[in-house]
């Protein structure tokens, strides 16, 4: 019998954080997924760490399926979940969960998201606070009616491109949104219209959800954010650096995501309105609780 939701996970040269991941996967709330993993040319096989090795057997005793692939070729961050998605779509799943390899599932995650797309949404994204970093809480009242929010200008400048979903918040609400920030459950029939490639995009992710998330809105799918769905970000690369030319290549990535938002400029500005932010929201400190 096919479960309901496939978890999909692109790897490369964090063993140690995809460990973790994997050990969050196994506390989840809601258990009715698969687990694929692509490794995409880590320097040290996955299969050579121990830690790794355990979790992995400790989540297949509890009967989860996890199916590990490996790239031919250095595919990079789009070439990879597409072809995790041409995988999970093999199966009739009707959601596919995208987890970035540096993230660490509060047990409730996935069971939250379900509750979004259960609640009229397509796409389902939460927050990723820095594990690290001191936890700043913010009260969502202050986000407004949408989070994430995007104002371009009729030429398809940017005029404010919100990114609420860094930190924690008081409260748990659903909002819509106009993208989302790392992690999301999505229905499978989004790929019948929308997928991650072909892209200009480099091999980093940076801007990679936020295009797939023109796309999807593009295509009359909605996204919804609950503030009280936690995907901690670990931020450390244990296994190297994966890209050293990191700055030229997130650099690269903002000037695609400007090329694509003018190239669809008049769609995205139907979808996003004619609204102007205050100060308060350009001044996002001012909001913080702590």
């Amino acid at each position: 019998m096919v479960k309901e939701c496939a978890v999909m996970i692109c790897v490369k040269d964090r063993p140690t954080e995809l460990a973790m991941l994997l050990t969050s996967l196994y506390t989840q709330t809601y258990k009715d997924f698969d687990i694929y993993i692509l490794n995409d040319q880590s320097g040290t096989p996955l299969q050579t760490y121990h830690f790794f090795n355990c979790i992995v057997n400790l989540l297949k005793m509890q009967e989860f399926k996890i199916y590990i692939l490996n790239t031919e070729f250095p595919h990079g961050v789009s070439k990879a979940r597409q072809r995790l998605v041409d995988e999970s779509l093999k199966k009739d799943y009707k959601y596919l969960c995208r987890v970035d390899d540096d993230v660490y599932l509060e047990p409730d995650f996935i069971e939250r998201l379900i509750k979004v797309i259960q609640s009229g949404y397509d796409l389902a994204s939460g927050v990723t606070p820095p594990m690290q970093a001191p936890t700043f809480i913010r009260n969502p009242k202050y986000v407004g009616d949408i989070i994430n929010r995007v104002v371009i200008d009729n030429e398809g400048n940017y005029v404010f491109n919100g990114d609420d979903c860094g930190m924690c918040y008081t409260d748990s609400v659903i909002l819509p949104a106009h993208h989302f920030r790392s992690s999301a459950l999505y229905k499978s029939e989004i790929h019948k219209k929308v997928n991650y490639l072909p892209t200009k995009l480099s091999k980093h992710g940076f801007r990679e959800e936020q295009i797939f998330s023109y796309k999807c809105l593009i295509e009359g799918y909605k996204i919804g954010v609950d503030t009280g769905a936690i995907a901690w970000h670990q931020m450390t690369p244990s296994g190297g650096e994966r890209f050293p030319d990191q700055v030229d290549l997130v650099q690269f990535n903002e000037v695609i995501l400007k090329e694509f938002t003018k190239e669809n400029k008049d769609k995205l500005k139907e979808i996003f309105g004619d609204y102007k932010p205050t100060k308060q929201e350009l001044m996002k400190e001012t909001n913080l609780i702590r």
